[in-house]
């Protein structure tokens, strides 16, 4: 009896360390799908923050190369544009080359670079990136291009603003663009509001530069995709495939044709907020507003004061904004990512 009543409890301990493990095997492989889960939810979040950040990089470094070539080779004819719309004495191009040569050398077609070439990267990563983003969230056709290249040049004004008074106030009154901050900010009557001298003028000649340059400029490229009559771009409308000369083309093409349109239309714009910003600070100039400034230029030299220099600086646009966007493509397609265009 005893034999088997020992038996019997040694069959029903048997039987329940069998639950207990089939329990346990539940149990733990519950846990391991929930810790499985738990590391592949952090796994994706990792690889979608890896992927913004090599689109980041791909755009400021696109970005940053396209600013840098496309300021250094404008900035020369940026200098002689001021020189023309702030000089009171009506000369011809030649002649004004002739004068800034006579009095400054070759250095007067390379002061002030250094304000600009700063801002290259931030700008045009602003430029680029504010336009994608609106593009988006805007209809897919020409209406809403432009509505997003000016929202992009809304966005760009904020920064633009500072650097261009900096770099006219070193162009035309000597030093450095940081010496002329440096003094402008040692006088706290004035505050930062100095910097900011031309914005409203500045404001719109961004909004419209940008509306038309970039806006025009994507719908166009998009309208070329869309009818295939040359390769598509990699991405949504960048460069061809193998960065041909034939890609390359149309981007020069239709860039120049975009920039220079929308230089002409915002020059008059463009006139104004450099007379505003040549004015020395705590001068009587310098608190004029844009309508005196504007109703001033045409009582002194008719409507044709607005467009005084629009020749070289037409040329000077078209050369920085085909440079701008081949150099944009070209790098994009170099390191493989998409255009924002």
């Amino acid at each position: 009896m005893e034999l088997g009543f020992n038996a019997q409890w040694t069959r029903r301990l048997c039987a329940t360390d069998a639950r207990l493990d089939a329990r346990l095997q539940i149990v733990s492989s519950a846990k391991g799908s929930r810790v499985t889960a738990s590391r592949a939810f952090p796994k994706r979040g990792f690889e979608a923050l890896r992927r913004l950040q090599m689109k980041l990089a791909e755009e400021v470094f696109a970005s940053a190369a396209s600013g840098c070539v496309s300021t250094v080779i404008g900035h020369p004819l940026d200098c002689l544009k001021v020189r023309m719309q702030t000089d009171q004495r009506r000369l011809s191009t030649f002649n004004h080359v002739m004068a800034m040569i006579h009095h400054d050398g070759i250095r007067a077609f390379t002061r002030g670079i250094a304000a600009p070439l700063a801002n290259a990267v931030l700008m045009n990563t602003v430029m680029f990136v504010a336009f994608a983003e609106a593009r988006k969230r805007l209809p897919n056709d020409g209406s809403g291009a432009l509505l997003a290249g000016a929202l992009s040049g809304v966005v760009q004004a904020t920064f633009s603003t500072p650097m261009d008074w900096l770099k006219i106030q070193a162009q035309l009154h000597g030093g450095s663009s940081y010496t002329r901050l440096i003094e402008a900010l040692r006088q706290p009557s004035l505050g930062m509001r100095i910097i900011y001298t031309g914005h409203t003028m500045n404001l719109l000649r961004e909004a419209v530069f940008t509306a038309i340059y970039l806006g025009m400029y994507s719908h166009i490229r998009l309208l070329v995709a869309s009818s295939s009559a040359m390769p598509v771009a990699k991405g949504k409308t960048g460069a061809s495939d193998n960065g041909s000369s034939g890609g390359l083309a149309l981007v020069g093409l239709t860039s120049a044709s975009t920039g220079a349109l929308a230089w002409l239309a915002c020059f008059p714009f463009d006139s104004v907020k450099s007379v505003q910003q040549a004015a020395l600070p705590n001068t009587l100039s310098a608190k004029l507003s844009p309508l005196a400034v504007c109703r001033s230029l045409v009582t002194s030299g008719g409507l044709g004061v607005l467009y005084r220099g629009v020749g070289s600086s037409t040329a000077r646009a078209i050369l920085v904004t085909c440079s701008r966007l081949v150099a944009y493509e070209s790098v994009m397609h170099f390191v493989g990512g998409d255009s924002s265009l």
